[in-house]
This record gives structure tokens, sequence and C-alpha cells, in this order.
């Protein structure tokens, strides 16, 4: 009887009447300005899609110091070039919307780490968010330079405390020719893009970055990166491109974009420490190289020349730098039958950070496979 009520009251109350009233008015905005040559709205409005991805962030960074003023006078100067890559990184899951509006969950099934994604797409835009983290402690590393004992090597360094990397990126786009082109045709499927068009685009990009190694085991590390041992960037960009979708045959869509901006805002924070390696001369050193760990085991005497403190009472340095170029592009391929459809898309970044004798940039990239049936 009591849920018999409720029912009745959930009835009468005008839910059930507000949520069709909202169906209504997300069906009407789906074709609103649409030239229906060009774009239909499927009939059925729900869909279900199975989604799996995969995506690896890369992180270059370079610096450059005088031998002569850490080591000594047998030294010249020396460049230090770190290089961190991600695991490839899988992920599967399901999303649930009604004409492109629900909510998805995804699962990393391998490699370290994770991302986190949130979009919306419409007929003339598209936004994305994402957050990537990661961490090694076995980076690649370049010394290249005047030394002692060679002038150019490609080692692979073992870190006693990892390297972790956070990246926040958020892209928005807007199209100009929304009547004919659709973003949300290529990206999430909610309407049929029906013969070939493109568009003129402009669009914003927002990167806030972390890269933090401050821990005292990686003193000798951070020796090599002139005493920087955490680096925060923020970046924000506008610029323009273009988009096109190409109908080669019924059902098939193949959909690319492209674009670059410039950053208005550019501001590079970074954390510096001392070390007691830097206290140390080089004859006191039994190998003026960096120290790898090769058995596991800690070593006293090496373990002591680790430790770090700040090198000053405020470490952290502020730079705002000037405008860099940032790249972003995306491809995808959808191929639609009956109330199914299938999807493949792509999606690539990077961009550029600099620090006086310090530099380096990002590069991220992710793929997504997924298929979807649509239902009433």
């Amino acid at each position: 009887m009591m849920l018999a009520s409720c029912a009745q009251v959930w009835a009468d109350g005008g839910v059930v009447r507000f949520f069709k009233k909202l169906g209504a008015t997300i069906d009407s905005m789906s074709v609103r300005g649409l030239d229906p040559r060009y774009i239909s709205s499927p009939e059925k409005p729900w869909q279900i899609i199975l989604k799996s991805n995969i995506n690896q962030s890369d992180l270059k960074m370079k610096a450059t110091f005088d031998g002569k003023e850490k080591f000594s006078e047998d030294f010249g100067e020396i460049h230090w070039e770190p290089r961190i890559k991600s695991d490839i990184s899988a992920s599967v899951g399901l999303w649930a919307g009604y004409r492109g509006y629900g909510l998805g969950y995804s699962k990393n099934v391998r490699g370290k780490g994770g991302v986190f994604r949130l979009g919306a797409t419409g007929g003339s835009y598209g936004a994305n968010l994402r957050i990537n983290t990661f961490q090694t402690d076995e980076p690649t590393v370049r010394l290249s330079g005047y030394m002692p004992t060679w002038t150019d090597a490609v080692l692979d360094y073992y870190l006693l405390s990892p390297i972790k990397v956070r990246l926040f990126t958020i892209d928005a786009y807007y199209l100009f020719n929304g009547k004919r082109f659709s973003y949300a045709a290529a990206y999430d499927q909610s309407v049929i893009q029906k013969r070939s068009s493109g568009s003129l685009m402009v669009g914003g990009m927002y990167d806030h970055s972390t890269v933090s190694y401050e821990k005292g085991l990686n003193g000798d590390f951070i020796l090599y990166m002139n005493d920087i041992g955490k680096i925060k960037q923020y970046q924000a960009s506008l610029g323009g491109g273009y988009a096109y979708n190409l109908v080669p045959c019924k059902g098939l869509l193949i959909s690319g974009m492209g674009m670059v901006t410039m950053t208005l805002y550019n501001r590079l924070d970074v954390w510096k420490y001392n070390s007691r390696i830097r206290m140390e001369s080089i004859e006191e050193q039994k190998n003026p190289t960096p120290y790898e760990q090769d058995d596991g085991e800690s070593n006293g005497g090496v373990m002591d020349l680790l430790a770090v403190w700040p090198l000053e009472d405020d470490p952290k340095d502020t730079q705002h730098s000037r405008m860099t170029p940032i790249i972003d592009t995306m491809f995808s391929v959808t191929y639609n039958v009956g109330n199914w459809f299938i999807n493949a898309n792509a999606q690539y970044n990077h961009f550029f950070f600099k620090h006086s004798k310090n530099e380096g940039s990002f590069t991220d990239w992710y793929v997504n496979a997924s298929i979807g049936l649509r239902l009433r």
C-alpha cells in the first residue's frame, strides 16, 4: 500500500512530467539549427557504450650546467637530459546517456597511475577534461658535454625514490559551421553526419603539470638538474584550426581536427634544493657519474651523500615565460549500422616549458575504441 502511494505521489507530483519535458527539450536542441541534408538525429535517443582506452605520456627534460662549478677544472659544459615515459596503460568501461548527455566510468587494467576524463559535446562545441598521473624510478638519461671519462652516453638511470608526474588538461572548441558540421557525430555519436563538411574553429586549452622528485634519496639527480627538485607549470592558451568530417559512403564517418594555440599565460614554479653531494670535491667521490644502485642494497656512504634540504628559506622561484605554441590534434573513425555503431578516436597534445638553463616538453596521447547501441 505504501509503495503504491509513493508511486502515485511521484506521478501526481509532476516528476515524471518534468523528465518527459526535459527529454523533449533535449530532443529539440539536438536538431535545432541543423541542416537535415547533412546531419540527422537518431530516432532512438538512449545510448549504451562499451569503451576501451590506451594512453601514454612522455616527459623530456634538459638541464645545462658548468661542470667546473660543480666538480673540478677537468669538466666543461654538461647536458643532462632525462626522459620519463609512463607505461602504456589500458582501461575498459561503460557509458550510458540520452542524446549524448550521460555518465561513464572506466577502470585501468594495466600500468601504474590512472586517467580520469569528463567530456561534453554538441553540434558546434566540444570540451574535455583529463587528469593523468604516473611515476617511474627508471628514467632514461642522456649525458653529454665535456667530461674526463666520456662525452656522450645514454644511461638507464635507477632512482631510489620515484619521479611523480601529474598532468591536468582542459580543452574546449567552438565550430563556426555547426549547421552542417557536427563534432558530436565524430566523438559521441549522439547525431549522424550524412554528408561531408568542414568547419573553421577556435579553441582554448589549460594545462597544469607537476613533476616532483625532491626526496633526499634523489640528491644526485637534483644536483644534475641545476638543484631543481620540483616543477609546476601553468599554461592558458587560445588559438584556432580546422576540422573536417568526411562521409565516403553511407554509415562511415572519418573525422580529423588540428589546432595550434599560443600561450597567453605561461607560469613556471620551481623549487631548488641543496645536497651534500655538491659539498664534496671530485677527489672524494669514487665515481663522479650519477650513482646507480644495481643490487637493491643501500650503501651507507652514498646514502649519507644523498640527503637534501631547501637551498634557501623559501626555495620556490617563479618565472613567467614568453608565448609558446601548443599542438592539439584529434582523429576519429565511426561506422553506423542500424542501431549499432563502432568508433575509434585518438588525441595528441604537445607543449613546452623553460626556466633559465632548464627546459622540457610534455607529449600526451590516447586512443579510444568503443561499440554502442541506441535504445528507445
